[in-house]
């Protein structure tokens, strides 16, 4: 009878052993589980928009140099020329060297004669710069359209995502500002234009997710227009950009690291002495302290990049 038992239980077990492995053999496997796309990485600024900010920065580059150039005296000028020459075209170096190599008869000539030969290089400097800068014009009205492209490639993105009109009307306006001066030839005016293209191109930015707070393109544009309204004396305008500047950095500075707090210092003190000398309007300390705020910006830009990619 015992024996009966035992058979009967250890018939019993071997069953209920069999049913558990036949369960687990017949439950579905789980898949695994792709992994989701880094949110950061689906939200970059798209390809158009870092095109359209190169074509700004090409163009303001060049009106910059165009108008530094312009302050320097014609001689000056006149051998930036003759450098950019001789890079391009290293086969003309000999040929200038062996015309300076001439009899001293320069020495015998009547002071009449040498002052109408001073006026005649003069002249001849005058028509190369002239020369240069129609060059330059010509390039910068390719350039021009060139970034008009670039705008109405981003431009259906933007409105895709029903970003402001506002921004979208205001960058358009610059863009169109811009396209007026460099066709009458208006180095300074252009060069204020595309300064203001600055001032929107961030706005667009904010729409993603950026390395460094992009409302620090914000500061820069306000210090590099309040440099230009001074160097014309519009000491008005330049306080009321100053303004400006002091809004946009009161937004910018909660979203910079703690690493960052000397060079937010340094753009603090020299915001405040900025504020005196534009209010003093003394051009040295105006160009001085635009200079410093300028070159700490670029370095926080780049200490705030660095913290995003060590993410």
């Amino acid at each position: 009878m015992k024996k009966h038992v035992f058979f009967n239980r250890l018939i019993v077990l071997i069953i209920s052993v069999s049913m558990v492995f036949a369960l687990t053999s017949c439950s579905p496997q789980k898949k695994p589980v792709p992994k989701a796309k880094d949110k950061k990485e689906e939200n970059k600024p798209p390809k158009e928009l870092d095109d359209l900010r190169k074509a700004v920065d090409k163009i303001e580059k060049a009106l910059t140099k165009m108008h530094e150039s312009s302050k320097m005296p014609l001689f000056m000028q006149q051998e930036e020329i003759q450098k950019k020459a001789k890079e391009e075209e290293k086969g003309g170096q000999q040929k200038k060297e062996g015309q300076g190599t001439q009899p001293t008869e320069v020495d015998l000539v009547t002071p009449e004669a040498q002052t109408k030969e001073t006026q005649l290089e003069l002249q001849k400097m005058k028509i190369e710069i002239e020369k240069a800068n129609r060059t330059q014009i010509e390039q910068l009205k390719k350039d021009v359209m060139e970034l008009h492209g670039k705008w109405n490639a981003y431009e259906a993105k933007a409105v895709a995502l029903i970003m402001t009109q506002t921004t979208i009307k205001d960058f358009e306006d610059s863009l169109n500002a811009l396209t007026k001066s460099i066709d009458s030839e208006n180095v300074f005016q252009g060069l204020l234009d595309v300064t203001q293209l600055y001032k929107y191109l961030p706005d667009f930015y904010l729409t993603y997710t950026s390395k460094s707070p992009p409302e620090i393109g914000k500061v820069i544009f306000a210090v590099k227009k309040i440099q230009l309204l001074s160097e014309k004396k519009d000491y008005e305008g330049a306080k009321e950009v100053l303004e400006y500047l002091k809004g946009v950095w009161m937004l910018t500075r909660p979203k910079l690291n703690e690493k960052s707090k000397d060079m937010i210092n340094q753009i603090e003190f020299a915001t405040s002495d900025l504020n005196d000398a534009i209010e003093k309007k003394d051009d040295a300390i105006i160009k001085a302290k635009s200079e410093i705020i300028l070159k700490v910006s670029e370095k926080l830009e780049k200490a705030n990049e660095k913290k995003e990619e060590k993410k």
